[in-house]
């Protein structure tokens, strides 16, 4: 995509930026079909009687090895095309291990609870909800430091997407917000919707219904690691 926006003048890139999507969405449309009608109830139905089951939501390009996969967009190495933030379609308890790496920010906050409830009904008795999103709290402590005492701590992130000054606020929006497709297309399931601390989070997994309840390390990232400003919290149901 970068290569092919360096051959379009500046003035043109931001219709051809949308032009772009525009045709993505398109292409993805026999796709999207083919795993909603055959892909996933077939998978489904397959899997139904498998035991010791591992599901990631959210899969990055690659697979995490011995996990399903479930995402709202269809990919290769997708297993079910499915809305995580709806009912999912599996029996309760259906698997040891639930993995959602930066995917609950995606979803409005003020469903986060019913949401992780759901999630927590098809982990299997003495299973293991696993979940990692943007520190919100991290994220605003350097934004604030950074505008009140011309602290670098945000530095330590190195991400300036649409930011080539390197600017705070820029920096700390598109940590707390996203940028959707990146031509400002409302609606796109890129844009985050919900801001997270340790402390929210633990007491909604509670809610839901998790107990032993604990910090992650970095270490303990199965997929991609989204690194400084990763949290990661988990618990046994």
């Amino acid at each position: 995509m970068n290569a092919l926006q360096s051959l379009v003048p500046p003035r043109f890139r931001p219709a051809a930026k949308r032009a772009f999507f525009a045709g993505q969405r398109i292409v993805n449309l026999p796709l999207t079909a083919l795993h909603k009608l055959v892909l996933t109830p077939a998978h489904l139905l397959v899997r139904r009687s498998r035991t010791h089951r591992k599901l990631e939501i959210g899969p990055g390009e690659e697979r995490i090895a011995g996990f399903e996969t479930l995402n709202v967009i269809p990919a290769s190495n997708v297993d079910f095309l499915w809305d995580a933030a709806k009912r999912l379609p599996f029996r309760d308890g259906t698997f040891d291990v639930v993995y959602a790496s930066h995917i609950l920010e995606h979803i409005p906050w003020y469903r986060t609870e019913e949401v992780l409830a759901e999630w927590v009904r098809i982990v299997a008795p003495e299973g293991r909800l696993e979940i990692w999103v943007p520190d919100g709290l991290k994220i605003c402590k350097a934004f604030v430091d950074a505008e009140e005492r011309h602290s670098p701590d945000y530095e330590q992130d190195g991400w300036y997407r649409f930011n080539d000054e390197k600017d705070p606020c820029r920096w700390a929006s598109g940590r707390i917000f996203s940028y959707g497709d990146g031509v400002g297309t409302l609606g796109h399931p890129n844009w985050h919707l919900a801001v997270f601390s340790y402390r929210y989070l633990e007491q909604a997994l509670k809610r839901a219904g998790c107990r032993n309840v604990e910090r992650l390390q970095r270490s303990q990232v199965r997929g991609h690691d989204h690194g400084w400003i990763n949290l990661g919290i988990a618990g046994i149901k």
